[in-house]
């Protein structure tokens, strides 16, 4: 199978196209945009300008300047302490617990908030709900979309929901350059989007799809942060602003070094084995992403992780070792059991 050469997007990844170097359009033209922001000084010089920019915040005088959305991994963690430490400002933390999080990664939450001083809001999410989510996206003849992408959208709108309730107009999320990436693309989102309703309405679970699509009404209240723009204007309280922390070009996704900071500052600890590998995921991780490798050559991470690449952030060797799958023993067949799903049906 053909795969990029600077990348790791395969040629089933779709409207992919590649150059006479095997190098595919998604990585020129990620070269192309990059030039383009660069030249109109769209981009925050250092972390001392966020720091004034985020100042606006804080002069609300709210119990909490913003929401902080926390995984248990690296990248979260180092964005909380970040946060607190360098900008000074006091976040609600939440941390979104679908039913297959590792203890570990709720462990690392729990130790870091209470070492910041921070309160912490545990979402436990509906599992009846989760695993008709998970059920449905394995079993879908829509290969388009992984099913960690509606979990995520689900999760995520989670934070939405709590930002708004809370009336805090801010939300900062440790999303990787790559992940931004993914949220900048509108057309994309769009797609997936009506992709995802097609694939719930095809299972005739009405409740199902009623208790989905409420939850995105509350996109029509978020701004994704894009440039520096967004972040100078003055605060609209009838908006949430969410800011994926590593779009900033100083902030790198070296998850060697975000490790160490984070071993240092709390005793952070890495869960046993995860997918893509040094990353700190759900267990769901190992049977959606063997469902994308079987059904279409690459997983939601391929294409994160090839937008690390570009930016410089990861090597392709690094990242072909990350994404090299290899479950746990018996680990797919627990999960498909329990969502119900036929685990040959997958291959």
């Amino acid at each position: 199978m053909k795969v990029c050469t600077r990348c790791v997007l395969p040629e089933t990844y779709p409207g992919i196209e590649f150059n006479e170097q095997g190098v595919c359009n998604f990585c020129t033209g990620f070269d192309s945009r990059e030039k383009q922001m660069e030249e109109a000084g769209n981009h925050f010089k250092n972390e001392e300008e966020v720091k004034e920019a985020l100042k606006k915040y804080k002069a609300l005088n709210r119990k909490y300047d913003l929401l902080v959305p926390l995984s248990g991994g690296v990248d979260s963690c180092f964005t909380l302490i970040q946060i607190v430490e360098k900008f000074g400002l006091r976040p609600l933390v939440f941390h979104s617990d679908h039913g297959w999080d590792d203890p570990t990664a709720t462990r690392n939450v729990e130790k870091l908030c209470k070492e910041l001083d921070v309160d912490l809001l545990i979402w436990k999410n509906d599992l009846v709900f989760m695993r008709k989510l998970f059920k449905y996206f394995n079993e879908s003849d829509d290969y388009t979309v992984s099913p960690c992408y509606p979990c995520g959208n689900m999760l995520y709108l989670n934070g939405l929901e709590l930002a708004d309730n809370f009336d805090i107009p801010l939300v900062i999320n440790g999303y990787s350059k790559g992940q931004a990436a993914m949220m900048h693309d509108k057309d994309k989102a769009q797609d997936w989007y009506g992709r995802m309703i097609n694939v719930i309405l095809e299972t005739g679970d009405q409740e199902f799809f009623e208790t989905f699509t409420k939850k995105w009404q509350l996109l029509k209240k978020q701004v994704i942060y894009t440039t520096r723009e967004d972040l100078e204007r003055p605060v609209n309280p009838e908006k949430l602003l969410f800011i994926p922390f590593f779009v900033f070009q100083f902030y790198k996704t070296d998850k060697e070094q975000l490790q160490k900071i984070c071993r240092d500052r709390f005793d952070w600890q890495p869960i046993d084995v995860s997918y893509p590998a040094r990353s700190t995921n759900c267990e769901m991780i190992w049977l959606n992403s063997f469902r994308d490798l079987n059904k279409r050559s690459y997983t939601h991470y391929h294409d994160e992780y090839s937008t690390l690449i570009r930016a410089g952030e990861i090597t392709r060797e690094q990242a072909i070792r990350d994404l090299e799958l290899n479950p746990p023993t018996g680990i797919l067949e627990r999960l498909s059991q329990e969502i119900d799903v036929d685990l040959e049906d997958l291959k």
